[in-house]
């Protein structure tokens, strides 16, 4: 059953599975490198709804896998008490979609590989077809792997009711939320997605703030240009600023950071918690780039508040 909470997050958008090819030396490209491989459940809403989960969050996926082994590993990893899965159907005719990101030594992505034509079938009608469910919700997380016409459809039908954030995922893939963006009231777009959607270049510090005006103005409540190691950029409205990034321990792997410093932003507005939301987003993403596993084996509410509170009083430290 899709769960009745109003305070349960709905997450639409993809469920794939992520391959990450990681080279053993320094990679040489136009040519053979050798590599350890790794499976494991994947997709940015997928991600985010199993991170809001670790963090003690009622969640809902809504999304479609193949009739394949791949899906059932998939949908067993994911499965956890705080997960619904009721949402995710099944294709009879396409396979479940798969990430394949290729990592320099350094861990860093050197190209991402992805087969999502399953995603095709989430259409308008899909949308109409959960539309009761996702109604139930006051916080909607959408991710642009889905048709831009259903996004359209969701978004549209939705008429301020549930609160939205989006991540566009990609350059390519944001093209399909800009029709909506009045319809979006956090958007987490990176530096490159932002220009695409903002239509600035985007060099320096002042073209991202440039772009970032730009998306709101054309409707965004909030947005939140995620800058990796250098941290966001939050412009709300009121005001714009730099939020530097939380330090990692150690660095072992960026793959889901981003997904993580999402879940980290949404739980933070869900749940009402202290502190900035964008917070929370970055000490998720700091622990989350720790280790090699997408999803971090750590993650819960305390291990992120911990976090949090070291890098202020470490900030209090600095000014000392």
């Amino acid at each position: 059953m899709i769960a009745q909470s109003a305070e349960v997050v709905a997450c639409i958008g993809g469920v794939v599975v992520d391959r990450k090819a990681r080279v053993i030396e320094r990679l040489h490209p136009g040519t053979s490198n050798p590599v350890t491989v790794r499976s494991c459940p994947g997709g940015v809403v997928c991600n985010i709804a199993r991170n809001l989960a670790k963090l003690g969050c009622g969640t809902a996926i809504f999304s479609i896998v193949g009739h394949d082994a791949n899906a059932e590993h998939a949908l067993d990893d994911v499965e956890t008490p705080n997960l619904d899965l009721s949402g995710v159907n099944r294709s009879s005719t396409r396979p479940t979609a798969s990430y394949t990101a290729v990592l320099d030594e350094k861990g860093q992505l050197y190209i991402g590989l992805a087969d999502m034509a399953i995603f095709e079938e989430l259409d308008p009608d899909w949308a109409d077809s959960i539309a009761s469910a996702i109604a139930r919700s006051r916080f909607w997380i959408l991710d642009a792997n889905l048709p831009a016409a259903t996004i359209e459809r969701l978004l549209r039908a939705n008429q301020g009711r549930a609160t939205v954030f989006v991540d566009p995922i990609s350059v390519a893939k944001a093209a399909r939320v800009r029709p909506v963006l009045n319809e979006i009231d956090v958007l987490f777009p990176n530096a490159k997605e932002a220009a695409a959607l903002s239509g600035h270049s985007v060099e320096t510090r002042d073209d991202l703030v440039q772009a970032a005006a730009e998306i709101r103005r054309r409707g965004v409540g909030t947005v939140i240009v995620t800058l990796g190691e250098d941290g966001v950029y939050l412009d709300n409205g009121e005001q714009g600023r730099f939020i530097q990034a939380i330090p990692a321990r150690k660095v072992s792997d960026v793959t889901g950071a981003g997904d993580a410093l999402v879940a980290g932003y949404v739980y933070a507005v869900a749940a009402g918690e202290r502190y900035e939301p964008a917070l929370w987003g970055l000490a998720a993403a700091s622990l989350t780039v720790e280790t090699e596993e997408s999803i971090a084996p750590s993650l819960d509410r305390e291990s992120v508040l911990k976090r949090i509170e070291a890098s202020l009083t470490q900030s209090e430290t600095d000014k000392l």
